[in-house]
């Protein structure tokens, strides 16, 4: 049986009760580190012209992409809370020593496809003739292509994570494969955390320091509750890939899309 949104919520606030802390440091570590880098990049890139803003865009995803498996670090954290397993700081580093090229190929492929379709909004911006209606048009035709991916493609590090003998190619068929019939869920369980988004920039942004682990476990329990591991009392993942069914009759948090 498939939770809800709200019972995955409750289900995470538990598993975060007593252990926000690292998850917390975790995400500040990587928050610093990542606003840092970037802040160089821009500030050593003439972004006046068309070669120096190719080369800060290309530099910024190349980064990201770097940074990106500290983010699946975290990810490993997350998971081993919502286990009840051993965690540590160190889980930052676990993909540098778990084929970390799997990762990488994965974040390319996601990331290329947004660099391709940020192209657009990069030049518009940099011609001001052209009409601003036409540059949050493209801006928001590229949010909705970034959305769009990582509900097909949102699975494939926690399966990486799960499956060490996995290929990256291997990894995002199968999440294409688990989101089928779980792709309006994830967008629900996405969307209902603007509310607490919005109140999080009112702070000053100090409320995505706990909104984002919330968040992080939230979505670690959603693709536990996929593969059935909510369901079983004994949390540790399998070396075989779940078989998932699909209701016929599906309500607001089982949609087929």
């Amino acid at each position: 049986m498939k939770h809800t949104s709200s019972q995955l919520k409750a289900i995470s606030r538990k598993a975060l009760d007593g252990n926000w802390g690292l998850p917390m440091g975790a995400n500040i570590i990587l928050g610093v580190i990542s606003f840092i880098v970037i802040f160089f990049i821009t500030f050593f890139t003439n972004t006046t012209t068309v070669t120096g803003t190719i080369t800060s865009e290309f530099l910024t995803y190349a980064v990201s992409l770097f940074i990106s498996l500290f983010g699946a670090g975290i990810t490993k954290m997350t998971l081993n809370i919502s286990r009840k397993q051993a965690y540590s700081m160190k889980d930052m580093l676990y993909v540098f020593h778990h084929n970390a090229d799997r990762f990488l190929i994965v974040g390319l492929i996601i990331a290329g496809i947004g660099f391709v379709t940020g192209l657009p909004v990069m030049f518009m911006s940099m011609n001001s003739d052209i009409p601003v209606s036409f540059i949050l048009f493209f801006s928001v035709f590229d949010l909705i292509i970034s959305v769009i991916i990582d509900l097909f493609l949102g699975l494939s590090t926690y399966l990486l994570l799960d499956h060490p003998e996995m290929g990256a190619m291997d990894s995002m068929k199968e999440s294409i494969r688990l989101m089928k019939g779980n792709k309006g869920r994830s967008l629900y369980i996405t969307l209902s955390f603007l509310p607490l988004a919005f109140l999080s920039v009112l702070t000053c942004y100090i409320g995505f320091i706990w909104l984002i682990p919330y968040m992080d476990m939230t979505m670690a329990n959603f693709y536990r509750d996929i593969i059935g591991e909510l369901n079983t009392p004994d949390s540790t993942p399998t070396n075989e890939f779940p078989t998932i069914t699909i209701d016929e009759n599906p309500n607001e948090n089982n949609s087929n899309f």
